[in-house]
């Protein structure tokens, strides 16, 4: 009967390796991928950087690109040694598979507190709360797992049968299934909110308006710049100004600038 029953201590240790191994591993590819593409609503966090910093009076994008590049490393090695220990976890090597995730629990230990004392500098509430928990589910995963690794050995372990093994694999089959249909019904319906021009609102004498959707890029920018001048063919931009940081940085994601204009003689 054993036979036909999982612990589910292994079990739910092997949940915790999978889980930071995913979580490092889509925070890396949105790095790289650096903002939206089909099937994907990411950040250019290079341009969020820069506006951290520029917020705080450091304008040059070598110090905010600098400090990416550092934080995508520490997240590389989070990576690395969160896989590893899976590895080694799936190869019964439990001392090893330990050990390394002991040094990703530490890698993403320092990489929660950098953000969460960059949030406090940039006063991004949203971000502090975000990687404040996260902070906190890191350290709670370590205690979590060293907690079952020793009790696994004791004979009171909780089993599961393999029947609800598979009860438990078809629920997060389904979830994924309304996950995924989530996502295709995004881009196919939304996703042209990222790329499209924006119409710009006249909110006073040759000043108009433009806000940002959520996570709007430099398409959206550049395109509603093109298709301001071509239906005012009339007037000439002077300036372009956006919102003070103070109130720019109240929104997560959005941005909000203003088109001063002439008209043409």
């Amino acid at each position: 009967m054993l036979k036909n029953k999982i612990n589910t201590n292994q079990l739910i240790k092997y949940s915790i390796l999978v889980y930071w191994s995913i979580f490092w591993f889509f925070n890396i590819l949105d790095k790289l991928i650096g903002g939206s593409v089909f099937l994907w609503v990411g950040r250019d966090r290079f341009a969020q950087f820069q506006k951290f910093f520029a917020s705080a009076g450091l304008e040059s994008p070598i110090i905010a690109d600098a400090a990416l590049v550092v934080a995508a490393g520490l997240e590389v090695f989070a990576f690395v040694f969160f896989t590893g220990a899976l590895i080694h976890f799936l190869k019964k090597r439990q001392d090893t598979s330990r050990s390394w995730f002991f040094i990703g629990i530490c890698f993403t230990l320092i990489t929660f507190t950098i953000f969460s004392i960059g949030d406090h500098v940039f006063g991004d509430r949203f971000e502090l709360l975000e990687h404040t928990l996260f902070w906190f589910l890191t350290l709670f995963s370590w205690v979590i797992f060293i907690r079952l690794e020793k009790n696994t050995t004791n004979d009171g372990d909780i089993l599961i049968t393999k029947k609800q093994l598979l009860m438990a694999s078809l629920v997060s089959v389904l979830l994924v299934l309304c996950t995924s249909i989530s996502i295709f019904s995004y881009n196919e319906n939304y996703f042209h909110r990222r790329t499209d021009a924006l119409p710009a609102i006249p909110v006073g004498e040759n000043i108009y308006k433009v806000s940002f959707p959520f996570l709007g890029g430099s398409t959206v920018f550049e395109k509603s710049i093109e298709k301001f001048k071509n239906e005012n063919p009339t007037k000439k931009i002077n300036h372009i100004y956006t919102v003070p940081n103070p109130l720019r940085l109240k929104k997560a994601d959005g941005l909000i600038f203003y088109i001063i204009t002439d008209n043409k003689e």
